[in-house]
């Protein structure tokens, strides 16, 4: 299996069992405990002879969307081949079918489940649900580096991204980022992601702004947050900004279904004079998805919200699918000397 891709399987009921696992693969599987959050689990009667004399059960679980938020299905996540997962298919009778939903990991894994459910949750949907699973952990590691308190005056960036490094590898099982993590403190907040500054000792009333791209599962998540290390009213106003220009942007985003990134970049520009500051990105924003896409040619290649990219965003990838995109906003003093960032997913709105 090591030259073909990854496959995960979510399984809650008798896949399973090694009698099934070996009747259907020839192996067993080797798995993790992993839960299906959103779903409920119920009994269906099986009348097939075959998987009757597989399994050796009359009833099997089937899941369902739960009734509430906190309805979840606790299960094992297998990596399996495309051969396995079609023998799988093979094993399941009429009364399921196949879908891909995003599990509390943020693994985006195929389970079966109702065979009506699944009609109604599309791949779609659930590429959307693995990356907001995703930015969500990611978020919540902002929220852990700023009760640690590695944010304050009188410590140097270096100091600060290396205790981020260990909270995030121990507290939130991080292996991978698919960006440098990057600290920017006074300054150095002229600079963002892929820019060389020197090493600076946070200041009082500094601005500092943490820009993190860690992978949880398979997904990318990217987001950004700016701090005032102080009470300069100034620079907290460009931080509480920060978020009233990324609404304001994305607003325009969803009022306009053939805008170009050219196009967002240029308003990003707007709103941010509309506030009285400067935009210091050379970029608005990227796609993001599955990793490693966003250092994919696909990722790169019109895959920016730039002055240079004349493309719709709301195209579809090669594969006809839709793309993701993160918004980035960059906003500067006017006078040039400092700034601040912030950034997450720009989701499409619902129509």
């Amino acid at each position: 299996m090591t030259d073909e891709p990854t496959i995960h399987l979510f399984s809650y009921g008798t896949l399973r069992l090694p009698a099934v696992q070996l009747a259907s693969f020839g192996r067993l599987l080797e798995g993790s405990a992993d839960t299906m959050p959103g779903w409920r689990t119920t009994m269906i009667e099986i009348t097939d002879p075959d998987v009757l004399a597989t399994s050796g059960e009359g009833f099997h679980p089937i899941v369902e969307p739960g009734a509430s938020d906190a309805d979840a299905v606790e299960g094992v996540v297998y990596r399996i081949s495309e051969a396995e997962l079609a023998a799988a298919d093979a094993y399941e009778v009429a009364d399921y079918a196949r879908t891909l939903v995003t599990l509390r990991s943020g693994i985006a894994a195929w389970v079966y489940v109702r065979a009506a459910d699944a009609r109604r949750n599309t791949p779609d949907d659930a590429r959307l649900a693995a990356l907001t699973a995703a930015e969500d952990r990611a978020f919540a590691l902002l929220d852990a580096i700023e009760a640690a308190g590695v944010v304050a005056a009188g410590r140097s960036e270096l100091a600060i991204e290396r205790d981020i490094y260990v909270i995030a590898s121990r507290d939130f099982g991080v292996v991978d980022h698919w960006h440098d993590r990057v600290v920017r403190a006074g300054a150095n907040t002229l600079f963002v992601a892929g820019d060389a500054a020197p090493d600076r000792v946070v200041a009082q009333d500094d601005i500092v702004f943490l820009d993190l791209g860690p992978v949880f599962g398979e997904w990318e998540a990217d987001v950004g947050r700016s701090y005032v290390v102080g009470d300069d009213p100034e620079k907290r106003r460009l931080v509480a900004d920060l978020e009233i220009v990324f609404d304001a942007v994305a607003q325009r985003y969803d009022a306009d279904d053939a805008i170009t990134g050219a196009g967002l970049y240029a308003i990003a520009h707007e709103e941010a004079e509309r506030r009285g500051w400067r935009f210091g990105g050379k970029i608005a924003g990227h796609l993001v998805g599955k990793h490693p896409y966003a250092r994919s040619p696909e990722g790169r290649e019109g895959g920016r919200v730039s002055a240079g990219n004349a493309m719709r965003m709301r195209d579809p990838d090669t594969l006809g699918q839709p793309r993701h995109w993160i918004l980035e906003i960059h906003l500067v003093s006017p006078d040039g000397a400092w700034g601040g960032f912030y950034e997450r997913l720009l989701k499409p709105a619902r129509r």
